[in-house]
């Protein structure tokens, strides 16, 4: 049998249970408050005639508005004309079809009238009498969706510089075949015309070898020699060269900020990519103007959105090249850097300017910025990782021009193209050498146990059974006095190297230079 509670017990008790309800009521909500005014996304609540009910705090961080500014607004207050149709079907449906709503993204203005991408959710509760309105989430996603398109756009530039590189590495050894031939030709006739023809052969073909440099470079599959260097002095001795080129009616500017560190990259190189960027901003201005070369500093963070390639956090040292033109569209902008593309008329440019710009760069552990600066026209500026050493003295900007005399030494010559190695072979017994010709590098190992005498190995890097280098080290195992000299026009397998190295497509000059610069130990032969 049940105790009957006295009147004052029963409202005592029914006090305390309306306190804990009251209680668990607003721990409640101070977790829901928690939760939302804390969260990364804005989440709001919209009555049926989507005007803004609800807000969450965090509308301040992500859009620049007040939470009052916002309340009794519409969408169509703040989100972008051409994404209204995404609310549309956001409210399309009816009061009694409640649940959640799909994933939608749509264009919302900041306060500072900028537009920022939002990924939103909802959930229809209009039929609910608690809530009565569209519940809905949204997060802001441009930062995200910028960094997805560098990475797209970083592998389109990766898979057509794969393509190019591999075409320009072929087409090379062609290249290297009709340059070597019309030499050789060129020295057995005597009619002004026929070496005229001969001549023009040749230039045709050099003109050709420098669209395969330009596609190798912009595939990071060229060779290079780097060195460590002050880019500071290399654009202070380019300063005459580029005034020279530059109309009367253009002004170029030079500014190098103090102290600013070493880079290691090839001078060469690095001197192909100041001319390519300075004659592109001097296009840019056909109506006259100014063009500023800048040499500094800078800490990259790793945060940074328009860099390309991505980089690493550290020191680098930076080349901004400035035009006041009249800048690039965005529509261009995404594909300045693509081989060929080019906004010139026909004839008047083969659009790998950029592109070899931008293989260089990164091949050298480096990026390129493209900006719009307030004032206007374009800026570029390449970044190049800071180093720390001594400068190389200026040696490599001096191209060897000693004797082309041959000798009597014999040379072990390895190349899997046989073109290339009969040229090879006929140039270098032109020249008085005894020559071992080898296809493969099993075939070379034979030769080399069949004679026991070779003053030099001469071999291409890449080729099938193993790389140049890898045969090199079993030579030298073999017979450590043999010298050795690589030849190579494709720059993956060639970061292993060490020793003198001739870059394919030269001159049978070129080549009997660079032999007899191996053979006689004078170090390392720098051919261009």
């Amino acid at each position: 049998m049940g105790v009957l509670l006295s009147e004052d017990e029963l409202e005592r008790r029914v006090e305390e249970r309306t306190a804990a309800l009251v209680a668990a009521l607003q721990g409640s909500e101070a977790r829901f408050r928690a939760l939302i005014e804390n969260s990364i996304d804005v989440t709001g609540i919209l009555d049926a005639d989507m005007r803004m009910q609800y807000v969450s705090p965090s509308v301040t961080r992500i859009l620049g508005y007040s939470v009052a500014e916002v309340i009794g607004l519409t969408p169509p207050d703040f989100i972008h004309r051409d994404d209204a149709h995404v609310l549309g079907e956001l409210f399309a449906r009816p009061i009694d079809d409640p649940g959640p709503i799909e994933t939608h993204e749509f264009r919302a203005r900041h306060k500072d009238g900028t537009w920022r991408l939002m990924e939103a959710v909802g959930l229809n509760l209009l039929h609910d009498p608690a809530v009565r309105g569209m519940v809905v989430t949204a997060r802001d996603v441009t930062a995200r969706r910028g960094l997805e398109e560098r990475l797209r756009q970083s592998e389109r530039l990766e898979a057509i510089g794969q393509l190019a590189g591999g075409v320009a590495h072929d087409f090379n050894n062609v290249l290297l075949v009709i340059r070597g031939y019309s030499s050789v030709l060129r020295t057995t006739l005597h009619d002004p015309q026929q070496i005229a023809d001969v001549d023009e052969i040749a230039n045709a073909a050099d003109r050709a070898a420098e669209l395969t440099r330009q596609l190798l470079a912009f595939g990071r599959r060229q060779v290079l020699e780097p060195h460590m260097l002050s880019l500071a002095d290399v654009v202070r001795g380019m300063q005459k060269l580029l005034r020279r080129t530059m109309p009367g009616d253009i002004a170029i500017d030079i500014e190098i900020a103090e102290g600013v560190a070493s880079v290691v990259a090839d001078p060469a190189q690095l001197e192909a990519v100041i001319v390519n960027l300075t004659f592109n901003a001097r296009d840019a201005l056909s109506s006259g103007g100014r063009v500023t070369l800048s040499v500094d500093e800078a800490t990259v963070t790793g945060a940074e959105e328009g860099i390309a390639p991505p980089l690493v956090p550290g020191r680098y040292v930076t080349l901004a090249v400035t035009d006041d033109g009249p800048g690039i569209s965005g529509d261009v902008l995404p594909h300045i850097f693509e081989p060929f593309f080019t906004t010139k008329q026909d004839g008047l440019g083969t659009g790998l300017g950029l592109s070899t710009v931008y293989g260089i760069v990164a091949q050298s552990g480096g990026g390129v910025e493209v900006a719009t600066p307030e004032a206007g026209g374009v800026r570029f500026t390449i970044y190049l990782p800071a180093a720390t050493g001594p400068i190389d003295d200026g040696a490599w900007a001096d191209a060897a021009d000693g004797s082309l005399a041959g000798g009597t030494e014999t040379i072990l010559l390895v190349e899997d193209e046989a073109p290339v190695r009969e040229l090879v072979r006929r140039v270098l017994e032109s020249a008085g050498y005894v020559v071992l010709s080898a296809e493969l590098p099993s075939e070379a190992e034979r030769l080399l146990d069949e004679n026991p005498h070779v003053d030099l190995l001469l071999t291409d890097v890449v080729m099938p059974e193993m790389s140049g280098y890898d045969l090199a080290v079993r030579v030298s195992e073999l017979r450590p006095n043999v010298r050795r000299l690589f030849i190579s026009g494709y720059a993956p397998r060639v970061q292993l190297v060490e020793g003198p190295l001739l870059k394919k497509p030269f001159a049978p000059e070129e080549l009997a230079r660079a032999v007899r610069g191996a053979l006689d130990d004078n170090g390392r032969v720098e051919i261009a």
